[in-house]
């Protein structure tokens, strides 16, 4: 059986390894570069100018993207339909009040449970069994 030629990436990857290997002298500049990269992006991250031109470039790109999005909205309130704020909004209140529902609901298990427990033994029974979920058993087999 004749051995099968490595897939293209693995060909690929391996050829990079040797063209980039510190033994060639191509890999040997590559290192030499990385160095002097590593050096020069050291000393721009310290530099106080830089910090003060990138901080001011991003500073006035969030401020430019506020004003899009600002104008978007008023747009939108122009022609009465939501704004994404607003539907975020309302999403994030229809999650809130799915929420109560659920702890509510809870709530109204155990109410219902100990009243009928309570009125069980008022009437001189005994308490309701209950199931493992917490509902009351009938006296059927599930």
């Amino acid at each position: 059986m004749a051995k099968k030629e490595p897939k293209l990436l693995t060909r690929v990857v391996k050829g990079l390894g040797h063209w980039l290997g510190p033994e060639t002298p191509t890999g040997k500049a590559f290192v030499a570069a990385e160095k002097g990269m590593t050096k020069a992006f050291d000393r721009l991250g310290g530099s106080e100018r830089y910090l003060n031109l990138v901080g001011g470039a991003l500073n006035r790109a969030l401020r430019a993207r506020a004003a899009y999005v600002e104008a978007q909205e008023n747009w939108l309130h122009l022609f009465r339909l939501p704004t994404t704020t607003e539907m975020d909004d309302l999403r994030e209140e229809v999650r809130d009040v799915r929420n109560q529902i659920e702890a509510l609901s809870y709530q109204l298990e155990a109410v219902i449970e100990a009243l009928e427990k309570s009125r069980a033994l008022a009437q001189g029974g005994e308490a309701p069994r209950t199931n493992t979920n917490g509902s009351a058993a009938t006296g059927r087999p599930s």
